[in-house]
């Protein structure tokens, strides 16, 4: 009874921390992947182990299993109830749809459900893969090897911070450890279960882990000594070009914009290094054509403004109140030909005796300032942060727009479908002024289902629009895919607009006093949107999910529009969603974002295997007492016995010889099952095994003759193979 007792006891400690092992496999997926449902599916995980506990015979536990993973169905991807008609008619709609897909190899349009049942059966035969190791084979070593490496890859390669779940799973698979030793040592001695010896063995150990843990989690950590290795290997590795035929372009800044779409791979190249007081939108150039595939400057002459050191440059946007001026020092670290600008640019210097080397000229039409130095050089700008009186851009005043900015800013193709324009004026129909048109369009893409993405982003085929693929089709893509698509639908409803290139405000490496030190580089090259207000001229927006605004706006009376402005640029010019892709890169993901795209592109093998693993997984299981006797006969006949590995040899023996049938009973001396199992085969050879293992455990090895061991070995295997 005591026995009994401890054993579901020891079940019970085992399924809490199994439950707590595979939660840290089951969350970062969940979060990276933007799966929903965590409870539901964490309460099946759950209901396999006290399935597992209990001993629930197998016809029983199949059978709740299954429903309720129709249930899981019918609830999230239907508004049936799964006892109705529908409820059940959609499930075996399902099934059938998708089973006809897989015949016809077609895996690529298999269902969200389908893809859900799918996920629910490998969560199931780890599960019991994972109780199978823990209960029988007593051992979850490489179990916990598998899951820290598989949460130190997800901490590295992603912005999934693991240093808490690695720090978990370190300590329970310590305590799993200690108490499968005790185990081990309990079945090897055949000693009975007795709860002061047990805690005896097991509390020395235990208070040690626990403290090694408290004073590790306590005491001071020290920085990282290392550099990342991984930039290096990503910046050697020259990303880019073509994956499979499919074209994968290196983030950075492009002057080429005619064809937009495309996959990217990241690059953490520091481009240059700006110190100002505040993270800013660093702006390069405007284009005000839209071509349906991508962006053109409509000029067909350059015009040309020098640029004089010191002294004010005159460009379309504004610029905020004298007195009020900062200082922006940029070094740059890649050789580019223009020169980075923030909003409200004053005048540009250049340092010390470069000034003579280094000439500077604005362009009149994309507002981009090149210079034709490349070098090593450091220029000062000068600037005033422009401030936007919100009594202004809410103004209902009508006042006339400059006929050359209405030709140039509400180009739209003739090509654009009509349902770019429809969805445009849906958003609008109920704004007062083109401000709050500009934000209603702004502030569209976060509530609709839209998502930042920078892997298999599609290129619009011959005939389609790049914004219209976007906004229909594919609802996600990176910046180019938002900005394009505000720009188009602001224009649609008739407001100026136009598509603004240049770099986010990059990563704050040091600061000094008020002056702080950002680095830029290709991953934080992007772009926006600038729309023209009434009464206020151009005003900056940001469609892209997760960026900040970059609009300094003043109340000059109280509205409740004022908590949707409060973000600003200064608080992070990263999103949420684009740290898995972008921050992630500047970590270091060059390697990884390429294997992604690999793997992408070696989908439908994928495919082949997420369907075939599980069938095979359970075909194996159901057949195992047919091929494991055979796996365990031919690794027991290769292995020479030594003292070093008798002691495995006989557990595989035993393990062999239940699966033959002949399994030892609790209790049951090593000598009484030999005993049994030599009648069953007819042969002395198990009992002359099982003495030498009974003069192994209990010190008397010099009298074992291993070779006689091994022939005893053979010639039983040999007598269970007949």
């Amino acid at each position: 009874m005591k026995n009994e007792v401890f054993n579901k006891f020891e079940l019970a400690l085992y399924g809490i921390m199994i439950f707590l092992i595979l939660r840290e496999w089951l969350l970062p997926i969940m979060m990276l992947t933007g799966m929903g449902y965590v409870e539901l599916i964490l309460l099946f995980i759950l209901l396999c182990l006290l399935f597992s506990l209990f001993r629930i015979p197998f016809f029983i536990s199949w059978v709740v299993k299954i429903c309720y993973i129709s249930w899981f169905i019918v609830y999230v991807y239907s508004d049936f109830s799964l006892f109705s008609s529908e409820g059940i008619q959609f499930l075996f709609n399902e099934l059938y749809y998708n089973v006809s897909l897989i015949l016809q190899g077609s895996f690529f349009y298999i269902t969200n459900a389908f893809q859900s049942v799918l996920f629910f059966l490998l969560m199931w035969m780890l599960v019991y893969i994972v109780h199978y190791w823990l209960t029988v084979r007593l051992n979850i070593f490489y179990f916990l090897v598998l899951t820290v490496i598989f949460i130190g890859i997800l901490d590295t390669f992603t912005n999934y911070d693991g240093t808490v779940a690695i720090v978990e799973v370190v300590l329970i698979g310590l305590l799993m450890l200690v108490f499968l030793y005790i185990k081990k040592l309990m079945l090897q001695s055949g000693a009975s279960f007795n709860w002061h010896q047990y805690f005896k063995l097991a509390l020395p150990v235990l208070l040690m882990i626990g403290v090694v843990g408290a004073v590790a989690i306590l005491l001071p950590k020290a920085a990282p000594q290392w550099p990342d290795p991984v930039p290096y290997i990503k910046s050697a590795a020259n990303q880019g070009g073509r994956i499979f035929g499919e074209p994968v372009k290196k983030v950075g800044y492009d002057e080429d914009d005619s064809a937009l779409g495309g996959s990217f791979v990241g690059d953490d190249t520091v481009v240059f290094i700006a110190q100002a007081a505040t993270k800013q939108y660093w702006r390069v150039e405007t284009k005000d054509f839209y071509t349906s595939k991508g962006w053109e400057s409509s000029g067909d002459t350059i015009l040309l403004q020098q640029i004089s050191y010191g002294q004010p440059i005159n460009h379309s946007l504004p610029v905020g109140p004298e007195g009020e001026e900062q200082f922006a020092h940029i070094e740059p670290k890649y050789p580019y030909d223009f020169v980075i600008q923030p909003y409200g640019l004053v005048s540009i210097n250049v340092s010390g005796d470069m000034a003579d080397q280094v000439n500077m000229a604005m362009n009149l039409e994309t507002e981009k300032i090149a210079t034709d130095y490349t070098g090593e050089y450091m220029y000062h700008i000068k600037y005033s942060t422009p401030e936007y009186l919100y009594s202004d851009l809410t103004s209902t005043i009508q006042q006339p727009i400059d006929i050359s900015i209405r030709e140039k800013y509400l180009q739209l193709p003739d090509s654009l479908p009509q349902r770019v324009i429809d969805l445009a004026r849906e958003i609008v129909k109920d704004k007062g002024n083109d401000y709050e048109k500009a934000r209603a369009i702004e502030s569209y893409f976060a509530t609709n289902g839209f998502r930042y993405e920078t892997e298999g982003v599609p290129v619009p085929e011959e005939d389609q629009d790049y914004v219209d693929q976007f906004l229909f089709e594919t609802k996600y893509g990176y910046c180019d895919n938002f900005s394009s698509a505000m720009v188009v639908m602001l224009r649609a409803v008739g407001i100026p607009a136009r598509w603004v290139k240049g770099f986010a405000g990059g990563e704050m490496v040091s600061s000094d006093g008020e002056l702080k030190t950002f680095e830029i580089t290709n991953n934080d090259a992007h772009s926006w949107v600038e729309a023209y207000i009434p009464k206020v001229g151009w005003v900056p927006f940001e469609p892209t999910i997760g960026f900040s605004t970059n609009r300094n706006i003043e109340y000059d009376f109280e509205t409740d529009a004022y908590q949707d402005e409060m973000l600003t640029v200064d608080d992070d010019t990263k999103p949420e969603n684009q740290r898995d892709q972008d921050e992630t890169m500047k970590q270091g993901n060059g390697i990884f974002a390429g294997l992604l795209d690999f793997i992408k592109n070696l989908r439908f093998l994928l495919y082949y295997a997420l369907i075939g693993l599980p069938v095979a997984g359970i075909i194996l299981f159901f057949s195992r007492k047919l091929w494991m006797p055979k796996w365990y006969s031919r690794w027991l006949k290769n292995q020479n016995i030594n003292e070093t590995n008798f002691e495995k040899i006989y557990m595989r023996l035993l393990k062999m010889l239940e699966l033959k049938g002949l399994k030892r009973k609790e209790g049951q001396t090593l000598q009484s099952f030999a005993t049994e199992a030599d009648e069953a085969f007819d042969s002395p050879y198990m009992s002359q095994i099982t003495a030498a293992y009974e003069n192994y455990l209990y010190g008397n090895k010099t009298k074992i003759d291993y070779i006689k061991v091994k022939e005893s070995l053979e010639n039983l295997i040999n007598r269970t193979s007949g």
